[in-house]
């Protein structure tokens, strides 16, 4: 009390040093935040963290490990567990407690020849990778398969995006030219016409079967991808939209991506301090359902983007009170998302990473960018850059900003 007195007489008796006195406070804040993996890009948002009171967050290398390993398959109507974990390519694929041979099931081979086709990751003979966790556990599922990228040529490429929610690429292996894909089940099972046997042959499609597998696979907190194929001529070389047609599903992979200790110690500590913590991912709403339990947010209900979409503002500004998990979310979603909760009156805290997130970062009252996985341009929209990509760093730094606050 004699120091906050002692400071008010300096500020009455001299008023201009009241904003070098703030100032002050808030470098020093930045200062304590940039040791704690927090990087201030703006000296306000120091004071602004202290009164967040909602911090929106993407679940994948924010709430959770971003170390991928796919754990189970499902190819031609059977389940196979997958063993190993990490880099380590010495598992095996296994159905009803039975190992399988090498090349026993052929499509099994075509399912993982599709994850390494469309694939710009790389393994390492150290054991470790470089490039995306979700790419990197594919090549390993697939390594464990005796498949590798040895004799692959690639000729054009769809890269992935969040709001097609695909993957695509044109190819030449073993004498074979085809297009390959992979994204979410629910969009490409759309596309597909046939699916693969337990030979290896087109067959009749099944989607409620594989979709069914892999609401399964969520339900078990499992990131899931689908893989479709077609076969072109020798001839064609452009890679569109428009050919991503007529395809035969391959089958679906499923990893598991851990929750962050930490993040589940600081999902804790927002909840005892009032701030509510509100998952925003692209993933299906099951495996965002699965995930949050485990990270203690209460999901009862998951939006996702179609639902989103199709709400007008008033009814977006009642639905954010109550839900705490967006789903199958686009860049564009993001940003109503942040202007609903501010509509309420709430100080909201908003992670982003692509290029296309840019605009919820800067909707938001401070917009938080990844300094690992994040773009240039997300960095730059940013008023706070995650040196360890951690939610819990998140924390750390609103606990800083209060103080200044």
């Amino acid at each position: 009390y004699s120091f906050l007195g002692a400071v008010s007489l300096v500020v009455a008796a001299i008023p201009e040093m009241l904003p070098a006195l703030v100032t002050s406070i808030l470098a020093v804040a930045g200062t304590v935040m940039a040791s704690r993996k927090a990087l201030i890009r703006r000296l306000p948002a120091a004071e602004t963290l202290g009164a967040t009171s909602v911090i929106c967050s993407d679940k994948t290398g924010t709430l959770t490990e971003n170390h991928m390993t796919v754990t189970q398959v499902h190819v031609a109507g059977q389940i196979l567990a997958v063993s190993g974990v990490g880099y380590d390519v010495t598992g095996h694929f296994s159905g009803a407690g039975v190992t399988l041979a090498a090349g026993s099931l052929p499509a099994l081979g075509r399912l993982l020849e599709i994850g390494v086709a469309c694939n710009n990751a790389h393994l390492s003979e150290e054991g470790g990778g470089v490039g995306d966790p979700t790419e990197l556990a594919l090549l390993v599922s697939a390594a464990k398969g005796g498949i590798t990228k040895e004799g692959l040529q690639r000729y054009e490429e769809i890269p992935f995006d969040s709001s097609t929610k695909y993957m695509a690429v044109l190819v030449e292996w073993a004498g074979r030219r085809f297009i390959a894909v992979k994204g979410a089940p629910e969009i490409l099972l759309p596309h597909c016409l046939t699916s693969l046997d337990a030979t290896g042959q087109p067959g009749p499609i099944d989607r409620d079967d594989y979709l069914d597998a892999a609401r399964v696979f969520a339900r078990q907190a499992l990131r899931t991808l689908g893989f479709a194929f077609r076969e072109v001529d020798a001839s064609h070389r452009d890679l569109l939209h428009a050919d991503l047609r007529d395809l035969t599903f391959a089958g679906l992979q499923g990893m598991i991506d851990p929750p962050r200790p930490s993040a589940i110690e600081a999902v804790a500590k927002c909840r005892g301090a009032g701030i509510r913590t509100v998952m925003v991912t692209g993933d299906h709403p099951d495996t965002a359902q699965a995930v949050a339990a485990q990270l203690g947010i209460a999901a009862e209900r998951v939006v996702t983007g179609a639902e989103l979409a199709a709400m007008d503002d008033d009814s977006l500004r009642r639905a954010v009170e109550t839900v705490a998990v967006f789903a199958r979310v686009a860049p564009e979603h993001k940003q109503r998302i942040a202007a609903a909760f501010q509509a309420n009156g709430h100080v909201v805290a908003m992670t982003g990473d692509g290029v296309n997130d840019a605009p919820a970062l800067k909707q938001a009252d401070i917009g938080i960018a990844m300094g690992i996985a994040g773009t240039e341009v997300a960095r730059e929209a940013a008023d706070m850059v995650l040196a360890d990509d951690n939610f819990a760093t998140i924390v750390n730094a609103v606990e800083e900003g209060r103080r200044a606050w």
